[in-house]
């Protein structure tokens, strides 16, 4: 074995803000950030493509853009907390007047981390940066290969094609590149306390809805049902079954931390905290969102140890209670099998269950045809009309479904390997956190939440969903070393 004298110093993501606060060329490349942003934007104003009121919003832009692109240098971990925002707006779709298509805040913020991890290299004076690469997220690459595979040799048209690749291809980047603006795991649990308090702005926003019983956000065709003869909050989100997704893992990070808190004050704010959401959580109408929530509540108390597990033993108690003796939730549910009622939203709940049964049928029937490679990546919802011609552009609803249909045995066999890969994660997690009071609690929700949201994916189709990615590149900071003591 060859052994070196001196060997070259170690790169440590914690330690890039020191490194970064002393780099003479960083105003050079940020300099050059900054013209290359102005250079194109006076490009597109010049050939016509972009009116002058574009330019004028880009060029005050540039100011901005370097604030924040210096904060994150200086701070790493600041990355997260702007994606964490990014998550929450997006739905808002605030870049649209940009022109640029699929381009959302959560995007430009990972476009960020990628020409800060290029600085980082260069700060580094030639060091490679010790990047971290969670198995759990490497584990997605294999069904973003098949996709991308899949959509190109399927597709309609390539624009088709290059719309439904954003999502499983760049999902896993995203997560990749998150990590490694984390610098341990006290940080880790600062940034999920700071999502829960993110996560009060459209549960707000969906709160007021919930009381005035009017739309606040989002269009109002999608927060009313199509027959119109009920509400459904959405917050700021387009879909309340959206909405539901921010749910599952809020509503059981609150429940913990009110665990993990030792002061009554600040665990009433915060029970008062998830009895809000649940509220709104009710008023979306969504029966995958109860479902899924149950599903959450289960696992919390799967998963929990002591009081914890008391707690989400109530939670699910207080879920059926009032499941049973709310009478809209419990119409809505029975339509799942077949049963009708005079509850308002009844007739739209029916009509809903027969909609999606149809999209069941169609997908179990083109993945029977088509079992090894599917249909093609992305072409669903031109294939569904086949089977009805009253349904048209639309997912298959069901995520596991979807993947059947236009993929075969070699997608959900990709994706079934990438789902084992994120449980061993868990299952790791949840075996080394265990009896330290500081992460288990929110380790333990955090597991709920993902469950839930596994459950949700049979009623939804949930491949676009930024939310659990940001989520798992935290997660895998909250697990310790193997032989390390909490």
């Amino acid at each position: 074995m060859i052994r070196r004298k001196n060997p070259p110093p170690q790169w440590n993501p914690a330690h890039l803000a020191h490194e970064v606060s002393f780099l003479p060329g960083m105003s050079v490349f940020l300099g050059l950030s900054s013209a290359t942003v102005v250079l194109t934007a006076f490009l597109l104003v010049a050939g016509g493509f972009l009116p002058f009121v574009k330019f004028t919003l880009l060029a005050g832009a540039v100011p901005a853009t370097l604030a924040i692109v210096v904060c994150v240098l200086r701070w790493p971990v600041f990355l997260v907390y702007l994606v964490f925002v990014g998550v929450i707006l997006d739905q808002w779709e605030g870049l649209g007047f940009l022109g640029i298509p699929y381009l959302t805040l959560t995007k430009v913020w990972v476009l960020l981390a990628g020409a800060a991890l290029v600085a980082r290299a260069v700060a580094g004076r030639g060091m490679p940066p010790s990047l971290l690469f969670p198995t759990a997220v490497l584990a997605h690459l294999p069904f973003s290969f098949v996709c991308a595979i899949s959509a190109l040799a399927f597709a309609y048209s390539f624009r088709g094609a290059i719309q439904w690749l954003v999502a499983p291809v760049f999902l896993p980047i995203m997560a990749i590149l998150l990590v490694q603006f984390i610098p341990g795991r006290e940080s880790a649990v600062r940034l999920l306390k700071a999502f829960v308090i993110f996560s009060f702005f459209p549960m707000g926003v969906a709160f007021l809805e919930a009381i005035l019983g009017r739309n606040l956000a989002g269009p109002p065709e999608n927060v009313s049902l199509g027959s119109m003869d009920i509400f459904r909050v959405a917050g700021n989100f387009e879909n309340p079954n959206d909405l539901v997704v921010l749910f599952l893992f809020c509503v059981p990070l609150l429940l913990a931390w009110a665990f993990q808190t030792p002061r009554w004050s600040s665990r009433l704010i915060l029970l008062l905290g998830a009895f809000f959401q649940c509220l709104a959580l009710l008023k979306t109408y969504s029966r995958s969102g109860y479902i899924s929530m149950g599903f959450a509540f289960f696992a919390l108390f799967l998963f929990g140890r002591g009081r914890l597990r008391l707690v989400g033993f109530l939670a699910c108690l207080m879920g059926l209670a009032t499941m049973f003796y709310t009478p809209d939730v419990r119409d809505r549910m029975l339509t799942l099998v077949g049963i009708r009622a005079e509850s308002a939203g009844v007739s739209q709940a029916i009509a809903s269950v027969n909609f999606r049964k149809t999209l069941a049928i169609a997908a179990w029937s083109e993945f029977v045809d088509h079992p090894f490679l599917g249909i093609g990546f992305g072409n669903f919802g031109a294939r569904v009309k086949a089977h009805s011609t009253l349904i048209l552009g639309t997912t298959a609803e069901n995520t596991y479904l979807q993947i059947m249909a236009e993929m075969g045995m070699a997608g959900i066999s990709a994706f079934l390997l990438f789902l084992f890969f994120v449980w061993k994660t868990i299952e790791t997690g949840l075996g080394r956190n265990r009896g330290d009071p500081l992460v288990e609690p929110l380790f333990v929700a955090l597991a709920a939440g993902f469950f839930g949201f596994a459950a949700n994916s049979l009623f939804d189709t949930n491949l676009a969903d930024n939310l659990p990615w940001v989520l798992l590149a935290v997660t895998v900071h909250l697990i310790p070393p193997e032989g390390s003591r909490s």
